[in-house]
């Protein structure tokens, strides 16, 4: 069995940072190493819908699930489990290229937050989606049932810095 350490520190930030931050530390490579980079996630109905006087808000719904920053994906997607779950209106049907060849999915329109950051949030995003095996009934917080691909359509606005021996990650817009 191994070993546990813990350690506690004390840090002087300057300039403070804001009571809403949230700030992780680890001083291993692991986590990255094991699962990638992966935040919390807030997907909406899209404000576009919302504004449409001939939408049914009842269908309107919210969810905080993992996402994973995916460089390879150039444009954002949703696991369809999850857009069905959100009952999510498709606007059309595109091509998109998975690991196992070429299959047609469905787009969609959302809206996402980044919960506890100052990150801006992207409001009727274009999106694709994709079979992320996403379990809804499962642990939304974990790192491994991750629902949305952040694609270079959002990294792009983002100035990433990864920290691959500290497993660090800042991410500002």
């Amino acid at each position: 069995m191994g070993s546990f350490f813990q350690h506690n520190m004390t840090f002087n930030i300057n300039p403070p940072l804001s009571p809403e931050t949230r700030l992780g530390i680890s001083t291993s490579s692991v986590p990255l190493l094991l699962l990638g980079l992966n935040l919390p996630i807030t997907v909406s109905t899209a404000s576009t819908d919302l504004q449409n006087p001939d939408f049914d808000k009842t269908l309107a719904s919210s969810i905080t699930v993992m996402g994973h920053l995916d460089t390879g994906a150039s444009k954002t997607s949703i696991d369809i489990k999850l857009a069905e779950y959100l009952k999510l209106l498709p606007t059309g049907i595109i091509p998109i290229l998975t690991a196992s060849g070429v299959t047609k999915m469905p787009t969609f329109a959302i809206d996402l937050n980044f919960p506890n950051t100052t990150l801006s949030p992207f409001k009727s995003l274009p999106i694709s989606s994709c079979n992320l095996n996403f379990d809804v009934n499962g642990n939304l917080n974990s790192p491994k049932n991750f629902a949305i691909l952040v694609g270079r359509d959002i990294l792009s606005y983002w100035n990433v810095v990864w920290n691959g021996p500290t497993s660090t990650i800042l991410i500002n817009d």
